[in-house]
């Protein structure tokens, strides 16, 4: 494990590894994008612009229609260079723009994908994962291609390798400022999706907006909480996995409001994981599920010392677990 997270200034260099040291001669390198997180049409990295600078024949659209209708929408999947072939200079401006992008809710940028075969049944592949790892009735499919709920697979399935199909490796952010290389695994048999995954990706909106709360926070705040962290990305190696097990334990308790569920998880991040130990959290926590108040106005009527008191009275935690 990282004592630092990785500053977002060597996406750079991380794309050159990935594109240069870690491809094999056979396999292309593709740039996958999501429109839908926004990107002006002047930009160098939108869809018109990269036709333009690439050819048409080189962006190929991922069939996202059950997640939005408007085509002009849908993910892009760019071959940025052919076996052999050195990367263009729009390797680089898609990862400058991957690290701008590094402490976002949203993400123009997925990522970037090794592998022999086109882009074509690439493409097919990632549509028909987004139905594979649907999320629980009667909500639809989701979007796993975007960089956190990536994150969230990895973490949430142990065999999350096998759903990559055709792409051998990933390159992604990772959802705590940094990025990350996602191997495929070989398919062992038909592949199951826990429930407990497709709850994830349904919480995964949760989990984004928490993480850049809790990034904000951290940035300014000093805190007792075991993992404080003051690294360039602002946030601990495993951040997306703590702050997606810190949301299903504020849902177990009952707690539904967006509102709610956030003020608790940051709660337990910046004050103590264990909160929902403390006999006067449980209360507070079982009126807010009642809808009896609010808990950041409950918890607003606190000050330093009441915190104190109710921290001192819970075990010791040096971890999130």
């Amino acid at each position: 494990m990282q004592s630092q997270a990785e500053p977002a200034t060597r996406y750079p260099q991380r794309l050159h590894d990935f594109a240069t040291r870690q491809r094999n001669p056979e396999e292309a390198l593709y740039l996958l994008l999501d429109p839908f997180a926004g990107c002006p049409p002047e930009h160098p990295l939108s869809v018109p612009a990269l036709i333009d600078a690439l050819g048409s024949e080189a962006v190929t659209r991922i069939d996202c229609s059950g997640l939005v209708r408007d085509r002009q929408y849908w993910p892009a999947l760019v071959q940025l260079a052919t076996p052999g072939s050195v990367p263009p200079a729009l390797a680089a401006a898609s990862a400058a723009c991957a690290a701008r992008e590094a402490t976002a809710s949203r993400h123009h940028v997925c990522g970037w994908l090794l592998s022999e075969q086109p882009a074509a049944l690439i493409g097919r592949h990632i549509s028909q994962q987004c139905q594979v790892l649907h999320q629980p009735p009667p909500h639809g499919i989701t979007a796993w291609f975007q960089p956190v709920r990536l994150a969230l697979l990895r973490v949430s399935m142990s065999n999350a390798g096998e759903v990559l199909g055709p792409i051998r490796s990933w390159l992604h952010p990772d959802g705590r400022g940094s990025c990350a290389v996602f191997e495929r695994q070989p398919l062992a048999g038909e592949l199951v999706v826990p429930d407990a995954v497709r709850a994830t990706q349904h919480v995964a909106p949760q989990i984004i907006q928490l993480l850049v709360a809790w990034r904000r926070l951290n940035a300014v705040q000093q805190t007792c909480a075991p993992w404080h962290f003051a690294g360039a990305a602002g946030l601990p190696d495993h951040a997306p996995a703590q702050a997606m097990k810190q949301i299903l334990k504020a849902f177990e308790q009952g707690l539904r409001d967006r509102a709610d569920l956030q003020c608790m998880c940051l709660h337990m991040l910046m004050i103590h994981p264990l909160l929902l130990q403390h006999p006067t959290i449980q209360r507070d926590v079982a009126q807010a599920a009642a809808g009896e108040q609010r808990l950041a106005a409950r918890f607003a009527s606190y000050d330093d010392r009441t915190w104190s008191h109710i921290v001192a009275a819970l075990p010791q935690a040096r971890s999130y677990s």
